[in-house]
């Protein structure tokens, strides 16, 4: 009786030793998973801040020679976007209220893309076929807007009200 009394209680002393070993690894597993999921999280923060800080910069009332940059930017980076599926939901779209600069347009097909498609003009040939209508001498104001991703999505070229 005294042997069986005392391998019961080795029985629940093992037990209770697993018990708490498959606690401490639940534990160690989630505060790793936790810490991971912070790391991805800040880095897709700072991801997000550094791609739009290039186009915020731009934004308010800038000169001809100021928008021909930011619309080199935008092409290019909508060049390396388009690359692969994931990161086309990236691409900026140029679109534009202004009459001033719409009537610079060499093809009406353009300046409907401008200001009428649903997406304005994101392909980065296009986009560079706009920049050259920009003058040096003009000033226009830039609105950006964004997408649910928080990333800039449109970039408006509009007059100064």
């Amino acid at each position: 009786m005294e042997n069986s009394s005392k391998a019961l209680i080795i029985a629940g002393a093992i037990l209770l030793s697993i018990l708490i070993i498959s606690i401490g690894i639940y534990i160690y597993n989630s505060a790793t998973s936790t810490t991971s999921d912070i790391v991805i999280d800040t880095t897709m923060k700072m991801q997000l801040m550094q791609f739009n800080k290039q186009y915020e910069m731009y934004e308010g009332i800038q000169s001809g020679s100021n928008i021909k940059s930011l619309l080199n930017l935008a092409s290019q980076n909508n060049r390396d976007l388009y690359k692969y599926s994931d990161t086309i939901k990236l691409c900026v779209c140029i679109r534009s209220k202004s009459n001033t600069f719409l009537n610079r347009m060499p093809r009406t097909t353009l300046e409907d893309a401008l200001k009428n498609r649903e997406y304005g003009v994101r392909y980065p040939n296009i986009i560079k076929e706009v920049s050259n209508c920009v003058s040096d001498n003009d000033k226009y104001n830039i609105e950006l807007e964004y997408n649910e991703y928080g990333y800039v999505w449109e970039i408006w070229i509009n007059d100064i009200e």
